[in-house]
């Protein structure tokens, strides 16, 4: 981890599986838009945080250039049929697959 980018920006992920109607809501978008600032985020939705992919107000962080991915298990796990088109469709083993390219993880459960 540490050395992947040449401009030194840091890459941050941030592994989101509580609901957004927790405690945690406010803190993953402040935390996500003040991390952009300093470099590139990613967002990774799983378990109840699979629900953040029904809420409008995430297109603001993409609008950012964060990029939001979400577990496909975890979406039909919970019936969820269509999110919004903003978030990509993802899977925990591409999660396991990308955690060496992060200089800095941050997990909201």
């Amino acid at each position: 981890m540490g050395d992947n980018n040449q401009e030194g920006k840091m890459k941050f992920l941030l592994l989101v599986t509580s609901n957004p109607f927790s405690k945690d809501y406010n803190t993953v978008f402040k935390l996500a838009k003040e991390l952009k600032n300093h470099g590139e985020v990613v967002i990774f939705f799983s378990g109840n945080g699979a629900y953040y992919i029904l809420r409008k107000e995430c297109k603001e962080l993409h609008d950012l250039g964060i990029r939001m991915l979400y577990c496909a298990h975890s979406v039909h796990q919970r019936g969820i049929e269509k999110p919004l088109d903003f978030f990509e469709s993802s899977s925990t083993y591409n999660l396991s697959r990308m955690l060496p390219e992060f200089d800095k993880i941050i997990a909201f459960n």
